[in-house]
């Protein structure tokens, strides 16, 4: 057995990073997590809502966001509305989502062959398109889970009266956004409408391993003895652009000359984002870029 006593060494404080440290500790904001919420939901219906109606081109887009008091937004929607709300497990809070009928039965008759062209006077879903409005209520539910990536949201009641569809409390502020549904070919807009509650948006930012962090942004205090400063960025600028036909470059061979006029306002890039514009010029026999106009904020 072999023992020894290892020498006492002054412990080293761990240091961490200023910038990232003030940002993880800053409050969800629930104005930026519903706009990332309406903005996933889109881009998934536009699969599940295309798959139900049998069509590729099918266009979802979010509309303007909105907070405002639960009553004023269920008096928007209490009539002539298809609701489904859809919650989290057990849990009261969840998702909102109101529909109007004209809407449904539009679609519904559009599948059925005929134009999507309708009476806008129907009030109460009639019984033949029942089935077309459950199929859309399923796709809905497998809509959510997909921009939420929760799996335990379901449809938990379903109905024409909000009041007995949506447990939000009438003084409650909700979070509320409008998605407009095009079909290539149908001039008519169906509107999915969306309401949720800030306690529902609190369980969807905890579900994530990572938040999106809202407090003061890295170098904003200034670069020098940032833990960013020296990270290096990969600039490229854009002399010229030659366009060339298929048959001319199939032509192309060594000695070929090809005439070129570099730009007078060359764009300098990080990616595909410009950051400054210049000239082109000449530093000890070298091509330099001389900047003209920057976007970079003078006082960082």
């Amino acid at each position: 057995m072999i023992s020894a006593t290892f020498p006492k060494t002054a412990a080293r404080a761990a240091r961490h990073c200023d910038e990232l440290l003030s940002r993880a500790a800053s409050p969800p904001d629930f104005a930026n997590e519903f706009e990332r919420f309406a903005g996933q939901f889109a881009e998934h219906a536009r699969t599940s809502l295309g798959e139900l109606c049998d069509c590729r081109a099918l266009r979802v887009e979010a509309g303007e966001l909105d907070q405002l008091p639960a009553s004023e937004w269920l008096s928007q929607v209490a009539t002539a509305n298809v609701h489904s709300f859809y919650a989290l497990g057990q849990d009261r809070c969840g998702i909102l989502v109101s529909t109007p009928v004209a809407d449904l039965v539009a679609q519904f008759e559009r599948i059925l062959g005929g134009t999507g062209e309708i009476d806008e006077d129907y009030a109460v879903l009639p019984a033949s398109a029942a089935r077309f409005a459950q199929q859309f209520e399923d796709r809905i539910a497998e809509t959510l889970r997909q921009a939420c990536d929760r799996s335990e949201i379901a449809a938990s009641a379903s109905g024409s009266v909000v009041d007995q569809v949506a447990p939000f409390e009438p003084s409650e502020r909700i979070w509320t956004a409008t998605l407009s549904v095009a079909l290539a070919g149908n001039a008519r807009i169906w509107r999915v409408r969306l309401a949720a509650s800030e306690a529902m948006l609190a369980k969807l930012v905890g579900s994530r391993a990572v938040s999106p962090a809202t407090g003061r942004k890295i170098g904003a205090r200034g670069l020098e003895g940032s833990a960013v400063a020296e990270v290096e960025m990969p600039l490229r600028a854009v002399l010229v652009d030659v366009p060339m036909s298929i048959a001319r470059l199939a032509q192309l061979a060594p000695g070929a000359l090809i005439p070129v006029a570099i730009h007078r306002n060359v764009p300098l890039l990080i990616g595909d984002t410009i950051i400054a514009h210049g000239t082109v010029g000449e530093i000890d026999d070298r091509v330099a870029l001389e900047l003209t106009q920057t976007s970079i904020a003078k006082d960082h």
